[in-house]
């Protein structure tokens, strides 16, 4: 029998079996294994399909699994919080499948998860992008990254600073979607010479997106001392919670999938001393550690709004670090900064430069 009659005879066997109501198929597998017809016009097989998959419940030994997770991060001395989606999210949506859509899932247990190199690459493209700085522009044409690029994601000679771990889903938290694409114009996205038109069939894509609450987990990478470590890990939740807020992970973040809000930091650990700071000071700190003395100015008026909602001891701390990279030494600079700049007589009088 040729590959092709094989593969119609596997078909037509599966038009038999149906999707068992009493156990917990893997989800995985019956996504990649189950689909009845693979004719490009039979979108009903595929929408089928989808609609399967979203119904099948979490498996009964998800909860176990997710526990010794959590706990293995935690004798890690991993750094642990929660983030919650703000629209529907898909991850792998480019990876090969039956239905020409995918979506990344547990191997063994058939849940979705983010990969921790999904987290890390959306992180250093933000800072990339958006951070003020050389030290946070890379060049992967070249291999080449600024010193804070390097140290926080590593390069491909050293590793970074911080290890991004796959993000799992909270045991029933979480919940699959049956979604669609529907490109109007086929022919003019293959390539095919067709002009856009407004008689074009539209051709439904059937896909599975997820919303809930996931896991995130950073750590100091191995051989890394964790006080020396502490800031690039403040740093990098830091650039992960407004990466995911204002990017997205995961594939159609132009249409507003993937958007994720992280959860504020938890109770500081016993001895710390101090309270844990806040998001606003963790951002602005952030910032600092990448800032050269000539984006000060602007730093600190574009930023203006964020220092003056400072409590005291935080605006004393970020004035703390700002001395520390020595921006606050020459008082004639100050002095014509804040002739040039309109708005900074607040924001002296906040850090105590007044």
């Amino acid at each position: 029998m040729n590959p092709s009659g094989m593969e119609k005879s596997r078909r037509k066997a599966l038009q038999g079996i149906s999707l068992p109501r009493d156990e917990e198929p893997h989800r995985g597998l019956w996504l990649d294994k189950f689909l009845v017809s693979t004719e490009r016009k039979d979108t009903e097989a595929k929408r089928s399909l989808v609609r399967e998959v979203a119904g099948i419940p979490e498996p009964k030994e998800y909860q176990g699994f997710f526990g010794r997770y959590r706990k293995a991060l935690e004798a890690l001395g991993a750094e642990l919080r929660e983030a919650e989606t703000l629209s529907r999210l898909v991850v792998g949506l480019g990876g090969e499948g039956v239905l020409e859509t995918s979506l990344t899932l547990h191997r063994t247990y058939g849940v979705p998860y983010i990969p921790g190199s999904a987290l890390k690459g959306l992180a250093s493209r933000y800072a990339h992008l958006y951070l003020e700085g050389e030290a946070w522009r890379r060049d992967l044409a070249n291999f080449q990254r600024g010193e804070a690029q390097a140290a926080l994601f590593g390069t491909t000679e050293e590793q970074g600073l911080v290890v991004f771990f796959d993000a799992l889903p909270l045991p029933g938290k979480w919940e699959l979607h049956p979604d669609i694409l529907n490109p109007h114009h086929p022919a003019y996205y293959r390539g095919e010479g067709e002009p856009p038109a407004d008689w074009d069939s539209p051709t439904p894509v059937p896909f599975l997106s997820v919303t809930g609450t996931f896991l995130l987990a950073l750590a100091p990478a191995p051989g890394v001392d964790r006080e020396a470590a502490r800031p690039w890990l403040r740093a990098a939740w830091q650039i992960l919670a407004w990466a995911l807020r204002e990017e997205g992970v995961g594939a159609k973040t132009s249409s507003g999938y993937g958007r994720m809000a992280l959860a504020e930091p938890g109770v500081p650990e016993a001895g710390s001393g101090s309270p844990a700071p806040s998001s606003a000071l963790e951002g602005l700190l952030t910032r600092v550690r990448s800032l050269s003395y000539r984006d000060v100015p602007h730093f600190l008026t574009s930023q203006a709004e964020a220092i003056l909602g400072l409590s005291a001891e935080e605006a004393q701390a970020l004035r703390q670090a700002l001395e520390g990279k020595g921006f606050l030494r020459n008082r004639e600079d100050l002095k014509r900064w804040l002739k040039e700049h309109s708005g900074l007589e607040r924001v002296y009088a906040k850090l105590g430069l007044a």
